[in-house]
């Protein structure tokens, strides 16, 4: 194979020695040429930093302690016991019967009083009926309405024998009431105590005292039946309630398996 030596001159190193001429293959091509790659201007080398490797810690030395979760609470149900069951009565019963009561009342001292006169004088009517519109008559009849409706609340439930035995005290009341009426309206207080004690001595054995007394007495009697009626049947509801409360109240008991207080 025949070569070819370069015409080139020969270039001196730095040390000023000349290089050794360059034998080129006849055949050979030429490289291709690469192209340049430009760099900026303001570019920096970038100076590989070493990297630090950092000892591990074992997981959950300094971690913090979890948290230990609390057991839920225990619900509180509150049951509400059975109330005890309120009692009846009959003083509402009572209060319209003693309304009733007196106008009974009133309407028997009315036809005493006239039944009285009658006897006494055939002429006495007139003066009757005049007294039927004063004070000596009407008072009674609010001492009446007053002790009896005290009496009905005092005896509540209670029986008919209750009213009549009551009766009495609501008799002598009305009495008493019947003659202090009547000494006040006969002007008696003031005077000279002969003449007071003449008038006392009258309106004591008045017979319309006696009169607004007996029909004081009977009138309870008539028509406390009503108040006893009443009276028996709040009892027996009352004891009916109390037998369903106690029933309820037991089971309940069994219910929250401890006693309850009553």
């Amino acid at each position: 194979m025949a070569t070819q030596t370069s015409p080139e001159p020969a270039e001196q190193s730095p040390e000023g020695a000349p290089e050794e001429p360059t034998t080129v293959p006849a055949d050979a091509q030429p490289a291709d040429p690469q192209p340049a790659v430009e760099q900026p201007a303001d570019a920096q080398p970038i100076a590989s930093q070493p990297t630090e490797l950092q000892p591990t810690e074992p997981l959950g030395a300094d971690a913090p302690p979890a948290e230990s979760v609390a057991a839920p609470a225990p619900t509180v149900v509150f049951v509400q016991a059975p109330q005890p069951p309120k009692k009846r009565g009959a003083r509402g019963v009572g209060a319209l019967v003693a309304l009733l009561s007196a106008g009974i009342f009133a309407a028997v001292y009315a036809l005493l009083v006239l039944l009285i006169a009658l006897i006494g004088s055939p002429q006495g009517l007139a003066p009757a009926l005049r007294f039927l519109s004063t004070v000596t008559f009407w008072v009674p009849v609010v001492v009446f309405l007053f002790s009896y409706l005290l009496l009905i609340v005092v005896v509540n439930r209670a029986g008919w024998w209750a009213h009549v035995l009551g009766g009495f005290i609501v008799a002598v009341l009305v009495w008493i009431g019947f003659v202090g009426s009547a000494i006040i309206a006969a002007g008696a207080f003031g005077g000279p105590a002969s003449e007071v004690g003449a008038v006392v001595l009258q309106q004591l054995s008045n017979p319309l005292g006696f009169a607004a007394a007996i029909a004081a007495r009977e009138v309870p009697i008539w028509v406390g039946g009503l108040v006893a009626k009443r009276g028996r049947t709040a009892r027996a509801r009352n004891a009916a309630a109390r037998a369903a409360y106690e029933q309820e109240l037991a089971e309940h008991r069994t219910t929250i398996g401890a006693p309850t207080a009553v």
